[in-house]
């Protein structure tokens, strides 16, 4: 495991980190697209990138040196989203190229085949990556901890039963995470200005992960468009 001083999370203090990802059907899912976003984040100042799966991983690792956050995902029959939910998905990422290894950490993953806990180690011991626990609450986060995770996200915010339909970063997740851990901590989830990111930062955050807001232009479009509706909507009722 690299030394505190040397850790990739140590490289990503105070940066932006981009995540360059699409859904299965997205216009972007295809790779040399996602490629080339991936270059263009680089060329506009990320200090590091997430990805999925490994064929992704190992193009952007032939692109750049930075720190490169690796994850593979599942669904459920109910549709939710699992993080690198084994040790054969994590060791698939690590052999593409990834630094860091991010899981769900969150507690409903105790009773998986393969919980957390088992797998922090054996990551640590096999495969000599770090691990980012991606969590939704403060709960979640000491749990990961103490199963010993080297840093943790607020990725699943918003993804899980108990914080189910929120689309807001949690400023009080935030101050309570820096305040209650001694691990690197990095927001991520919802962030969709750069005032965001300075606060997030501001408030003790190692680094910002930012997704959406940068790389995928349906979502961008569809918040212009939905504020020139609703302007037009006030318009024509003024009318």
């Amino acid at each position: 495991m690299p030394s505190p001083s040397n850790s990739p999370f140590e490289s990503l203090r105070g940066h932006l980190i981009v995540s360059v990802q699409a859904s299965e059907g997205d216009p972007l899912d295809d790779l040399d697209t996602l490629t080339r976003i991936a270059t263009s984040v680089l060329h506009g100042g990320a200090g590091g990138l997430r990805a999925e799966g490994p064929a992704r991983i190992a193009a952007f690792r032939a692109l750049t040196p930075l720190p490169i956050i690796g994850i593979t995902k599942t669904y459920d029959a109910h549709g939710d989203v699992y993080i690198t939910p084994d040790f054969a998905s994590a060791h698939s990422i690590a052999q593409a190229g990834a630094d860091i290894i991010a899981l769900d950490c969150t507690l409903r993953r105790l009773t998986a085949a393969e919980p957390f806990p088992q797998l922090i180690p054996r990551i640590h011991a096999e495969l000599r990556r770090p691990v980012l626990a991606d969590i939704a609450t403060l709960a979640d986060a000491l749990a990961a901890q103490q199963a010993g995770a080297d840093a943790v996200a607020t990725t699943l915010y918003g993804y899980t039963a108990d914080t189910a339909n929120h689309r807001t970063p949690s400023w009080p997740l935030v101050e309570s995470l820096v305040k209650n851990l001694t691990l690197p901590v990095l927001v991520e989830g919802h962030i969709t200005t750069p005032e965001e990111v300075a606060r997030a930062l501001d408030l003790g955050a190692t680094a910002v992960v930012v997704g959406s807001a940068i790389t995928r232009p349906q979502t961008i479009t569809a918040r212009f468009a939905h504020a020139a509706s609703t302007r037009s909507g006030q318009t024509k009722s003024l009318a």
